[in-house]
């Protein structure tokens, strides 16, 4: 018999199991631990994934995960391709990243300064010149904390529509960590899961995706890296591209994803 105190502490944790996600979410199992809460960051984590699985669930979701799961290490940080900003969702539904993402309003904005803070999340906002010095000694900072989520960042710095990959920021790559690939590519047989944040808000693009028939995507967690004693973080970053654009079927390009922001001047596209 457990005593009135006892009883008070007891507490239901949801675990994911496998490594496939469907709408019928068969793989979810319910424990039921007694007289033994869980850490504050623990059940932080715990609902930050079940909320992002509950998001899959509404697109109807069939995503497909390949390789190890990701473990909470120092000193490592995990990259991926980036289509639109549900990849987030995606990975952070098997396991709890902190993410650098650009601050949005709105809705999202309020998720990011309340739900998703508590994961360890970095935010940013391209038009401040100081968020990036701000952003990478942040980065260093996370990076090397024992008990924090592992870094997530998408390099490219934008949206790309699944077909290409274009060239990535250096940043991720001159922290001194493992860096650990991760590939992420869609079947557009129901849907097309790019995000041109140009013409469609992201509350637009979340409908669309919740009235089609499917998503469905496949994710890859790539064979960890680390910079080689003759290699420059750029070089460093042009091979995690490599990898990651064989292993999802993507096209190098040798753009700057920022030229979705900013035309190019004339006398630059003469040269080209």
């Amino acid at each position: 018999m457990h005593d009135d105190s006892c009883l008070n502490e007891v507490y239901f944790m949801f675990v994911l199991e496998g490594y496939s996600f469907d709408s019928r979410m068969d793989n979810i199992s319910v424990m039921l631990h007694p007289c033994t809460p869980p850490t504050q960051r623990a059940r932080q984590r715990a609902l930050v994934e079940l909320i992002c699985s509950f998001f899959v669930a509404s697109w109807t979701g069939v995503i497909n995960y390949h390789g190890p799961r990701p473990s909470m290490r120092p000193k490592q940080v995990f990259v991926a391709n980036h289509t639109s900003m549900i990849d987030f969702i995606i990975l952070e539904q098997m396991s709890s990243f902190a993410v650098i993402m650009q601050k949005h309003p709105g809705w999202v904005g309020l998720l990011q300064s309340t739900i998703l803070e508590s994961v360890g999340c970095i935010w940013f906002n391209r038009t401040e010149a100081k968020d990036r010095e701000t952003v990478t000694k942040k980065l260093r900072e996370h990076s090397q904390g024992v008990d924090n989520n592992p870094l997530l960042i998408f390099p490219e710095g934008t949206c790309v529509n699944n077909q290409y990959s274009v060239m990535f920021k250096k940043g991720a790559f001159e922290l001194g960590c493992t860096i650990c690939p991760i590939a992420i590519k869609y079947n557009k047989i129901f849907v097309d899961a790019f995000w041109n944040s140009r013409k469609q808000s992201f509350t637009m693009h979340l409908l669309q995706l919740m009235t089609s028939w499917a998503v469905v995507c496949d994710v890859w967690y790539l064979e960890p890296q680390n910079l080689r004693p003759d290699e420059t973080p750029i070089e460093f970053a042009e091979r995690v591209r490599d990898i990651i654009s064989v292993r999802a079927g993507l096209k190098k390009v040798p753009w700057d994803g920022y030229l979705k922001y900013s035309r190019p001047s004339p006398k630059h596209r003469e040269r080209k």
